[in-house]
């Protein structure tokens, strides 16, 4: 904006300005008290309703055809569609508001005080309002989220704030009384008072928040221009992105400024300055609301998918139209997409991460406890990693130390040092990272006797097409996600904190375990990282790798998925889905029993397999852990005998031939057991059984040594009965 802009605005305002005479102080309160004018004078300006008539009817149909290319394409929803769509539709009800308030008092040369038009239109300037703004934050802190992969809880906590807050004034408009009158600026509002003190509060506060809202929306600008990389994979999504992203939010910071300003001065001068020519900044203060709202429809409206869609109906060919609408839905959604290449560039750092490490000479080794990492207390009242070994005394072999346990390789990652150890040719690019492996020495033992290829597993050429297909399916209710190697051979599943904190206490205890178990059905973990991204160095990634006990069989041939606990309460999957197609779903307890009864397998192996199972449980029993399941696969091997031999000599209790059909086996393992009791699953417990109000209710979450008794009682000796 140059000097004669500028120039041209005062002049402008002035003129204004001088319309106001000292007669005509309109909209002040403490005036009108002191000399008893008449309330006709707390109404729009002339000026403020030729302003309103002119500019509201573009932003209602402009509101209107966005919101109609909303309805029609119902994929537009989602994020960060939901925002876009209330803030329309907030600012359509917002411009009605306005021209029908205009066309009233130009009529009636009146303000509509306390009558049933100030009512419902002061209700529904306030609702809209408040959940307009709501939604114009969460908006801005869309990028944050982004960054912290939690898109999705986001927009579910802005659904529930949305119809919260709706509830709310409802609720304070049916039991207060008189609630809605008219403002200073001549709109009805829920907002105006009769209070010096309030009214000063409501300003300060009002200018306050918005103050806090620009603070914080170019902090997001500056994160989001920080942590998303300009790679070529997401350079246009993300330029894209921000291209809209700023535009929208660097308007509405500069008018929700300024209306704050405005509103300010106008409050000062009716209670403090009483000035006339002052009262310009109400009018100034309606302006700037009216084109606020004008200009969020104009930059929505010029969002290239509304653009792409709103041509749809002149072009003749339809499959032209559809892929028109592809592609517009795309762009729309072109947060979600960078959401899906960062999770991609995520799992390809990872994939990365893990075989330069696996590189790393043993020399290179150094005491993680050197490490700069965060240990959450986990309850257990011990930073100790060795754990309680009593258990453990009786051992036959103790083939590792505690400096082994203690032991990690540390390496930077970046797409310099994948191209020189990875001997890459294809454009691949990669976080820069700062990439930790836990007790390497360990983990390359029961790498060794298992005989896992990690590398070939974990190949990024070979791996490209399960990344390029990977959305970070969601791993439950703790919200991991999982990642299959392209063999369906291992698991790549992340961790929180706590399952990292517990494990590494208990890491000498599980591998000795299991070095003098041979025949446990603990799903075995080849591998623990962890990875820190340079720009964001206080926050990590945790994984770990697994065995898919699948064995990489195509899903087609898994019949049945069992994830058992040994409970009854809320284990029941096919009472609401009965007619589901039985492979494509993670049955439960219940349903086990309802169709399989039981494992009909060979009597010879009955009594090894049941106390395979007690023994681990015992085990998990004393390492205090709950929580874990027994994960049993029903997979039809019949038509790829010969594959499954090579799998068998490696295995010992995992694979077992049913002797009710020929060519299916049962794959067992026990899973998730990283879980400790702690005050968290204690209020779980309580909490369910206030809500069933059943004081004996069964639920999942119980102590350590009653779970494990029930683990025992209630499926092993079910599933695995002792003739």
């Amino acid at each position: 904006m140059n000097i004669n802009s500028i120039l041209f605005l005062l002049l402008i305002t002035h003129t204004i300005a001088k319309m106001y005479t000292e007669d005509q102080l309109y909209n002040c309160k403490i005036p009108l008290q002191k000399q008893q004018h008449n309330d006709q004078k707390l109404k729009l300006h002339p000026i403020d309703c030729w302003i309103f008539i002119l500019l509201s009817p573009v932003t209602f149909f402009g509101s209107s055809r966005i919101i109609y290319q909303f309805l029609k394409n119902t994929k537009l929803f989602g994020i960060p569609g939901d925002s876009v769509f209330v803030i329309t539709i907030t600012n359509g009800i917002e411009s009605a508001a306005q021209f029908s308030t205009a066309i009233y008092v130009l009529v009636t040369n009146e303000a509509p005080m306390q009558n049933a038009f100030c009512e419902i239109t002061g209700l529904a300037t306030s609702i809209v309002f408040m959940i307009s703004n709501l939604n114009i934050f969460v908006y801005a802190a869309y990028p944050l989220a982004l960054i912290y992969n939690a898109l999705e809880s986001t927009a579910r906590i802005l659904r529930i704030f949305n119809y919260s807050l709706l509830a709310l004034i409802l609720l304070i408009v049916i039991l207060g009384e008189k609630i809605v009158s008219t403002t200073l600026n001549g709109i009805c509002a829920i907002s105006a008072t009769d209070s010096v003190t309030w009214d000063l509060i409501i300003s300060l506060s009002y200018l306050f928040v918005f103050l806090l809202f620009a603070t914080m929306s170019v902090l997001y600008a500056i994160t989001f221009k920080k942590l998303i990389p300009k790679f070529s994979t997401m350079r246009q999504a993300r330029g894209q992105y921000l291209r809209y992203y700023q535009m929208f939010i660097g308007f509405s910071i500069i008018m929700k400024l300024l209306l704050g300003i405005f509103s300010a001065i106008n409050l000062l001068n009716c209670y403090i300055f009483l000035q006339a020519w002052l009262q310009v900044s109400g009018t100034l203060q309606n302006i700037t609301q009216a084109l606020c709202i004008l200009g969020q429809t104009i930059i929505i409206f010029k969002d290239p998918s509304l653009n792409l869609l709103s041509s749809h109906s002149q072009t003749a060919d339809n499959n032209i139209v559809n892929d028109n609408q592809e592609i517009s839905l795309q762009q729309f959604n072109v947060l979600e997409q960078l959401h899906k290449e960062m999770k991609k560039t995520q799992v390809t750092s990872m994939l990365a991460g893990v075989q330069i490490l696996r590189r790393q000479k043993q020399e290179d080794v150094i005491q993680y406890r050197d490490l700069v990492i965060t240990e959450d207390q986990d309850g257990s009242g011990s930073n100790s990693s060795q754990g309680d070994l009593s258990e453990l005394m009786e051992a036959i072999s103790q083939p590792f130390t505690i400096e082994e346990i203690e032991e990690c390789l540390v390496t930077n990652l970046n797409n310099q040092v994948l191209k020189e150890k990875l001997n890459i040719d294809q454009e691949i690019e990669v976080f820069s990272m700062r990439c930790i492996l836990y007790a390497p020495k360990i983990f390359n033992y029961f790498i060794t006797i298992d005989n896992i290829d990690i590398d070939d597993c974990f190949d990024l050429i070979k791996n490209s097409s399960k990344i390029d297909q990977f959305t970070g399916p969601d791993g439950g209710k703790s919200g991991e996600f999982f990642f299959f190697s392209y063999n369906n051979q291992l698991i790549i599943k992340t961790m929180r904190q706590s399952e990292v904190n517990t494990y590494k206490k208990r890491l000498y205890n599980f591998a000795t375990y299991q070095v003098n178990n041979p025949l446990s059905l603990l799903n075995k973990i080849y591998g623990m990282y962890t990875f820190e991204r340079e720009e964001q160095s206080n926050s990590r990634v945790h994984f770990l790798i697994m065995k898919n006990i699948s064995l990489g069989i195509p899903r087609s041939q898994i019949l049945r998925t069992y994830d058992m606990k040994g409970s009854e309460y809320d284990r029941e999957v096919l009472i609401k889905k009965p007619s589901s197609d039985l492979s494509q779903m993670t049955l439960k307890d219940i349903d086990f029993f309802k169709i399989e009864q039981q494992l009909w397998i060979d009597e010879s192996i009955y009594k090894k397999l049941n106390q395979s199972l007690i023994n681990d449980s015992i085990f998990l029993e004393k390492q205090k852990l709950i929580d874990y399941s027994l994960l049993v696969m029903i997979i039809d091997w019949d038509q790829k005998e010969n594959e499954l031999q090579k799998h068998l000599d490696g295995q010992k209790m995992n694979i077992i031939p049913s002797i009710k059909e020929k060519g299916i086996y049962y794959h067992i393992a026990i899973i998730d057991y990283l879980q400790q009791w702690n005050v968290n699953k204690s209020l779980e417990r309580k909490t369910k059984k206030i809500i069933t109000m059943n004081i004996q209710l069964d639920t999942s979450a119980q102590e350590p040594d009653i779970y494990g008794k029930r683990f025992q009682e209630k499926l092993i000796n079910r599933i695995v009965p002792l003739k």
